[in-house]
């Protein structure tokens, strides 16, 4: 300042400002991508031309602006009356006063997707209720809590605190997890400097943010501090580990994960094997929408091969071991059969070929996962399953030309002999075949009978009589909605999916899907841990 009181000149602090940001910061359901604004400190006002960033955990990338995705929502502010709050000393919840610590002052407040709990952000703290009010738990921070968020799944809470630093917080308890420190320095807004670290000082971040974080020990009023920046520390370095927190709801486990993922790499590369050790996903994707110029014109499908795609790529995509991404297995194994491509002798030779990997392997190691999404007819008592190809000539022709239940049955009964099976069967639609006489609606619980065998599980997208939906809003059949629904809502807190918490959220999905219209079909013969959820 000169002699007048006018600034000379001004240093701009590097420290976000959250304040006002309480229905701006967004997270996505399993809380890895935070999208936020940046306002310069020196106004008072949101501006349209302030920066719009976003964080994903899972790459450790900062971007600007967040891609329109819709991945990110705002806080919730359904499922619970909570009025009152917004830089407030007397809050309520249903007209009755939330507990609160003398002379706090509420700044945000989330409402998680089940109505179970809340979490208010306030002046001395973040601080979680159940749906009647009562404290769960309290995070006393030395900072403001301006916005806080909660993930669509349940186990993350997300807060924007004071000192400009992003904090994920286990909801359960509200154990902090990481902190994110964005640091702008000039260059566009995707290029600005961040870091990213675990209580423990764990962390990442770019070459102009290293120094950042310091370890501070305090020797006492007549010496000077010791200061020591985590960089200095290579064993603090660990990059891969940082996405794996979330998933693991803890350090130590994020931490040990990594270690078994970098040594099977390590295995991998010392010793040339074509793939890191473990068990091995198979996975054979069927999808027919268009079934030949024998079959009835009536039987065309909508998404069947798109259904086939996306879940073979959700689980490709989420269950390959690979640096910074944990995996139940050491390698996944791929067939994807479209249209043409599945024909019935594709079929059978596909699941021959599975076998044959299979029994290459240690035995119990390896699960394969069997999805098809077509149709189904009852010929002369029988499941068949329609491939492309099919001939609808005559009873004959068309009995050789599709796959029976009981050829099914024991090409699947021959990969059950080396692991563990996941039958998905979305055949069960009506198809036009009935109209010549000789065929009926299917009956997927002959299906389900034929392969009722040790370690295979079979799950139908209906029981008898009802159909099976695929509708525009979804862009899927309902079974295969339901199990990509399910690949990330049926994760425990280690971010693993076991079969029953699967095949109960799946059974949710269709249900509510189809309207109470369609019941997912179930024949469980083992129980056991399929997968890492999978993420957005």
């Amino acid at each position: 300042m000169n002699a007048d009181g006018h600034p000379v000149w001004t240093v701009v602090s590097r420290v976000f400002d959250f304040r006002g940001q309480d229905d701006k910061v967004k997270v996505s359901g399993d809380g890895s991508l935070v999208d936020f604004i940046y306002r310069e400190p020196t106004s008072a006002y949101f501006s349209p031309a302030d920066p719009k960033l976003r964080f994903d955990l899972r790459s450790l990338t900062l971007s600007s602006p967040p891609p329109n995705d819709d991945l990110t929502i705002a806080p919730l502010r359904e499922g619970l009356v909570i009025d009152g709050w917004r830089n407030k000393t007397n809050p309520t919840l249903n007209t009755r006063p939330i507990p609160l610590n003398p002379g706090d002052i509420v700044r945000s407040v989330a409402i998680a997707p089940d109505a179970k709990r809340f979490f208010l952000g306030s002046t001395f703290a973040l601080t979680a209720f159940d749906d009647a009010g009562a404290p769960r738990w309290r995070w006393y921070s030395k900072n403001e809590a301006w916005a806080v968020n909660a993930s669509r799944d349940g186990r993350i809470v997300v807060a924007a605190d004071g000192d400009g630093a992003i904090r994920w917080h286990r909801a359960d308890d509200g154990h902090e997890l990481l902190a994110l420190q964005v640091l702008p320095n000039g260059k566009e807004p995707a290029k600005w400097d961040w870091v990213l670290w675990t209580p423990e000082g764990f962390y990442e971040a770019t070459p102009g943010a290293e120094g950042v974080l310091k370890w501070v020990v305090n020797h006492g009023p007549d010496k000077a501090a010791t200061t020591l920046p985590v960089s200095a520390i290579a064993k603090l370095h660990r990059p891969n580990a940082l996405p794996l927190v979330l998933n693991e709801l803890e350090t130590a486990r994020a931490l040990g994960v990594d270690d078994i993922t970098q040594a099977r790499l390590e295995v991998q590369t010392r010793t040339g094997s074509v793939k890191p050790p473990g068990g091995v996903l198979h996975i054979l994707a069927i999808g027919v929408d268009k079934f030949g110029d024998k079959a009835p014109g009536g039987m065309h499908l909508d998404y069947a091969a798109k259904d086939a795609h996306d879940v073979a790529t959700a689980l490709l995509e989420s269950q390959k071991g690979s640096p910074g991404r944990p995996s139940l297995y050491g390698d996944v194994s791929l067939t994807y059969l479209p249209n043409d491509k599945a024909d019935s002798a594709a079929i059978l030779d596909a699941l021959e070929k599975m076998a044959g990997s299979m029994a290459r392997s240690e035995p119990g190691q390896d699960v394969a996962v069997i999805l098809v999404t077509s149709h189904g007819e009852m010929i002369d008592g029988q499941f068949y399953l329609i491939p492309y190809g099919f001939d609808a000539a005559s009873q004959g022709r068309s009995i050789k030309s599709a796959v029976s239940a009981s050829e099914l049955a024991k090409k699947v009964q021959a990969l059950a002999k080396y692991g563990k099976v996941l039958v998905l069967l979305d055949a069960c639609h009506s198809g036009a075949v009935g109209a010549q006489g000789w065929a009926t609606d299917p009956d997927a619980r002959v299906l389900q009978d034929a392969m009722d065998l040790e370690n295979v599980t079979v799950l139908t997208s209906s029981k008898k009589n009802e159909l099976s939906y695929e509708l525009p809003e979804w862009k899927h059949g309902a079974l295969a909605q339901a199990f990509l629904d399910a690949l990330v809502w049926a994760a425990d807190s280690q971010g693993i999916v076991r079969l029953s918490a699967l095949t109960d959220a799946m059974e949710n999905e269709i249900k509510s899907l189809s309207k109470d219209r369609q019941h997912l079909g179930m024949h469980v013969n083992f129980s056991a841990d399929l997968f890492v959820a999978r993420h957005y």
